[in-house]
């Protein structure tokens, strides 16, 4: 049976946004009969582990070691490997030029333009619509898979309904899966003091580290605040949320597709395009946080934007515009040509 392979960064620092959007291609290969096989740090083992929706076989790796490479050149001997999918910010130039010997097409997820690309024979940008040249600078060879239509949502995604504004009752806040900034807490606590009676879903990600802490805050606040810890289902809170205080990386797709009203705060720099063409689209507002939160500030937005109706429910009728859950597909496609 036909292979697709993925070597995917994960940590407590880069979080996991990698891996889930390398699980939305390998849930979309599945249903085609194709096989995933993921090569990944030992940190991603019980990530992928705790997903009820996980497809695909995890084999633990060092990045950037020689010994990897010949694991993955003795998968691509014995298999029938379709192609190889690079996911990560931090891997090497002779790792990846190791990489790109193997007999099978590479394809690199990218989105920060990363000196990497002149390696791939595929680049994967889904906010990349106005990157052409710069690809074609750093990589005159490869083929271009850039746009909206290359967006890689989860299965999920797919299959929930989108609710009207008028039946979500929730403010959500989610910084990512690991939120390595520490904004959660700091967020929770200033949103429950100026929204009191609103309820309040907080989601935090498997490698979020100060879970005490956040649980001792809501155990003792007289605010209705439910917390979701490592969320299965991230389609159904986006669809009930009525106001989202989100980090702005691959999240930001997730909440146009469930044409949720949001409020992206971005936390680095290769966030800032994307999440600013988000805003120019009607559907959110970006905060940028790359230097400082200034939560007082923050929470005067977000207030003002709870009690706006009619502007919630315009941004939401935007976001129906820029909602795209069918990248995956689009992507596998496309390396069948």
């Amino acid at each position: 049976m036909s292979e697709l392979l993925f070597v995917v960064e994960a940590s407590h620092s880069s979080g996991i946004g990698h891996l889930m959007r390398c699980l939305a291609l390998a849930q979309a290969a599945e249903e085609r009969g194709l096989n995933s096989v993921f090569f990944v740090p030992e940190y991603a083992k019980d990530v992928c582990k705790a997903r009820h929706d996980w497809c695909g076989r995890i084999i633990i790796v060092e990045p950037n070691d020689g010994a990897t490479v010949a694991q993955i050149k003795e998968k691509i001997a014995t298999q029938n490997a379709v192609a190889l999918i690079l996911d990560g910010y931090h891997f090497s130039d002779q790792f990846v030029s190791q990489l790109a010997l193997l007999p099978v097409p590479l394809v690199l997820l990218d989105d920060i333009e990363n000196g990497i690309c002149k390696y791939a024979d595929v680049i994967v940008n889904a906010a990349g619509e106005n990157l052409k040249n710069h690809y074609r600078v750093l990589n005159t060879n490869a083929q271009l898979c850039l746009g909206s239509q290359y967006r890689l949502l989860r299965r999920e995604f797919r299959q929930t309904p989108v609710l009207p504004v008028s039946q979500r009752k929730s403010l959500t806040i989610n910084f990512g899966g690991s939120d390595p900034k520490h904004f959660t807490l700091p967020v929770l606590k200033a949103i429950s003091e100026s929204l009191a009676n609103t309820p309040i879903r907080v989601v935090t990600g498997p490698g979020f580290l100060p879970l005490a802490s956040l649980q001792h805050f809501i155990q003792q606040s007289p605010s209705p605040i439910q917390h979701i810890h490592n969320c299965q289902d991230m389609a159904d809170v986006w669809v009930h949320s009525r106001l989202t205080i989100a980090a702005a990386g691959g999240a930001q797709f997730e909440l146009a597709a469930c044409q949720s009203p949001s409020v992206l705060v971005v936390v680095a720099d290769n966030q800032l395009n994307a999440t600013r063409e988000a805003s120019q689209q009607g559907w959110c507002d970006m905060w940028d946080a790359r230097k400082s939160l200034a939560i007082p500030q923050l929470v005067d937005k977000v207030v003002t934007l709870w009690n706006d109706e009619a502007r919630l429910e315009k941004m939401h009728k935007c976001a129906a515009q820029f909602s795209f859950v069918t990248g995956a597909d689009t992507l596998l496609d496309t390396l069948n040509h």
